[in-house]
């Protein structure tokens, strides 16, 4: 061939597989689009949303993988990829009452500074910029795995200030960990910890019940007893969560005991310690330790006449007070620094905004405690508010708990964040179910009374009905679903008391109702059958239309609403006179720290929109020392708006049981096709 001269090649094209490398190409898994001119149709750029590390570090390996052959990675400047797969090792020393934790992260020779590793975790950013120019990757599990710690950790210098609090969280960081040094005190407390974590509580050292005590603990009881000797031991706050009846005031009471006991096990607290319950649960408390500790000595504060010197705690092992008193007598109650602070029924500071819980919260003393048999009813946040008081900064600041628990969890069911928050707090919270530890209780029957509506009773409902709902409809269309909720509240309430009884809503009515008749007719049953029983109503306007009828049939009977002022004089009647069948309770005022074993049915006349309240006022009759199989009754309107709440709050009922709705979450949640569903 002469030099010059041209040559030819024959290429022979294969337009299907052409095609099928573009489309390849073309898909999102692999960060590129097409390029949008024409002229350059076999070029392709990386996507908005590609990151370009992670193009090199991880799509490039894929693209060889499908046959792609790759060149040029080595030229490049601006990008240059760190290759080493990064390790992370840490050295935990323990302070007073914190763990000074130091984390070194390196890619192969390289190491990256404890303070920028932090900075990227809590950012949920991947990716780092080396000393050497290049950029290493993070592993997206460490962003789940350390991302909480460094939040709630304080930054000094070179290493991370931790609570002794957060164990837990260091233990998950340690895990996989690459390598781990660690001083002698928190390797103890570590294999503490995750023996407890491993054997379910079972690990627990057990402990000798003092003297002084008198009484019987039950196994179930004689755990918690040991478990908030193991709070006590490690200075944890904790959350004494079992179902109600199961004995929470017991096991306190005895703990208490074996703190202030002379037994030779160690010099008793100089300090008084404060009990903060309802005014309700005040008489329980006193007649408990009475009959149990009588030896502790208590100062009732809560009279009007109560002594303003906190000088005279000093004199008293246990404070007992109201949360009313301490909201009002705050700052006096501030001055005195309590051995413990213990809540009871501490749902009365899950709303972490209010007066309550900022006093409760302003509150001083070496151990805190909480008891509730509901640590959650409406949302996580009141979880939160709990353990802001029990262990402080335990789960960081509200808004950051929020965004990372309280929101993911609720709105989209994010079971990795429920895992998260559930290890986090598992060791400081201790809960039993009475299926899990009384199977000594008699049965617990439920079943649903549906009536129909009597004539009138059901015109005057769907007047009421057509009403609010043509309302609403024109209240949507003018000012939307969030400026309507006030009507909508207001036409449900409605609409449920016609359900009850009409007369509820209008005095002057005179017809009958199909639930008020029913109700009547079971309790005539009842007291034939010498059976005893619990009547629960949201409205004392419904109560007083039952104690009319049953006074006209001259049938006795205790009562209980907010304004009873003798409330315990009417619960020991009632438990002792077996001639009284009936106990009218208002379910607001009666539906916690009651106990009336003496009834063995229950009914509730009017549904409540949280299960969790309903099972409450059950439970004042079945808890330890029932001997008598208890059946709960709930009476439902058919074909009212009782029929249709509990169908929309059964769809509705969150991620596993940790959300349970109340009213207020339960109504913001509603759209305007449920408030359409529930007036048609």
């Amino acid at each position: 061939q002469a030099p010059g001269a041209l040559t030819l090649v024959r290429i022979r094209r294969k337009p299907l597989l052409e095609q099928g490398t573009h489309n390849l190409l073309s898909t999102s898994s692999f960060g590129l689009k097409r390029a949008p001119l024409p002229a350059k149709s076999g070029f392709f750029r990386l996507r908005a949303r590609t990151h370009p590390v992670d193009f090199l570090l991880n799509i490039l390996p894929r693209l060889a993988g499908e046959g792609f052959e790759i060149y040029g990675e080595e030229k490049l400047k601006i990008a240059r990829v760190n290759h080493h797969t990064p390790t992370i090792s840490f050295r935990v020393a323990s302070g007073i009452d914190w763990f000074d934790l130091q984390a070194v992260v390196n890619f192969g020779d390289l190491e990256v500074p404890l303070k920028e590793v932090r900075r990227l975790v809590r950012k949920k950013e991947r990716y780092v910029k080396l000393s050497d120019g290049s950029i290493g990757e993070l592993p997206e599990q460490w962003l789940e795995r350390y991302r909480h710690l460094f939040a709630v950790g304080e930054l000094q210098e070179d290493r991370l200030r931790v609570s002794r609090r957060h164990i837990t969280l260091i233990e998950q960081a340690l895990v996989e960990a690459d390598a781990v040094l660690q001083d002698e005190e928190f390797a103890r407390r570590r294999e503490r910890l995750r023996s407890l974590l491993n054997s379910g509580f079972d690990g627990i050292k057990p402990r000798t019940l003092p003297e002084g005590f008198f009484g019987e603990l039950r196994p179930y009881q004689k755990s918690g007893f040991d478990w908030l000797h193991f709070l006590h031991e490690y200075e944890f706050g904790g959350c004494l969560a079992d179902d109600m009846g199961l004995g929470k005031t017991i096991q306190t009471l005895v703990f208490l005991r074996s703190l202030y006991a002379s037994n030779g096990a160690g010099a008793s607290p100089a300090a008084a310690s404060l009990l903060v319950v309802p005014r309700s649960l005040l008489i329980n408390w006193q007649r408990e330790a009475a009959r149990f500790t009588p030896e502790l000595r208590f100062l009732e504060y809560f009279d009007s006449n109560r002594e303003k010197d906190p000088a005279v705690f000093n004199d008293y092992h246990l404070v007992i007070t109201t949360y009313g008193v301490m909201l009002r007598d705050i700052q006096l109650l501030h001055g005195y620094e309590f051995y413990y602070t213990i809540l009871d029924e501490s749902q009365s500071i899950k709303n972490p905004l209010s007066q309550t819980a900022r006093a409760a919260h302003l509150l001083r003393s070496k151990n805190r405690l909480v008891l509730t048999g509901t640590p959650i009813e409406n949302s996580t946040a009141e979880l939160w508010s709990q353990f802001a008081f029990l262990n402080p900064g335990l789960l960081g600041n509200l808004k950051y708990f929020k965004n990372e628990f309280g929101l993911p969890i609720e709105k989209r069911g994010d079971e990795q964040a429920a895992e998260r928050l559930r290890r986090i707090v598992y060791p400081f919270i201790l809960r039993r179910t009475k299926d899990q530890v009384a199977p000594e209780l008699p049965p617990r029957s439920e079943r649903i009374l549906y009536c129909d509506m009597e004539p009138a009773q059901r015109r005057f409902y769907l007047r009421t009905r057509e009403a609010y709902r043509s309302m609403l409809m024109g209240l949507f269309e003018k000012e939307g679903i969030d400026e309507s909720r006030m009507k909508i509240l207001e036409g449900l309430l409605r609409l449920r008391q016609i359900s009850n009884h009409p007369r509820l809503m209008d005095e002057k009515f005179h017809g009958a109702s199909g639930k008020f008749d029913l109700l009547l007719e079971t309790l005539e049953t009842l007291r034939a059958e010498n059976h005893k029983a619990l009547v629960f109503s949201q409205f004392v306007k419904m109560l007083s239309l039952v104690r009319a009828a049953i006074d006209e049939r001259g049938i006795p009977y205790n009562y209980l609403d907010g304004q009873t002022q003798a409330r315990q004089q009417q619960v020991d009647q009632f438990q002792e006179d077996p001639d009284i069948p009936f106990f009218l309770i208002s379910l607001k005022a009666g539906g916690l720290g009651l106990n009336l074993t003496a009834a063995d049915y229950v009914i509730h006349i009017d549904p409540w929109w949280n299960p969790a309240v309903e099972m409450q006022a059950s439970d004042r009759t079945h808890r330890i020392g029932q001997d008598k199989p208890v059946f709960v009754y709930k009476l439902i309107t058919r074909d009212s708006v009782e029929e249709k709440i509990l169908q929309l709050q059964e769809r509705k009922k969150s991620l596993v049981d940790q959300i349970i709705s109340t009213e207020s979450s339960f109504f913001k949640s509603l759209s305007v096709e449920d408030v359409q569903a529930l007036f048609s």
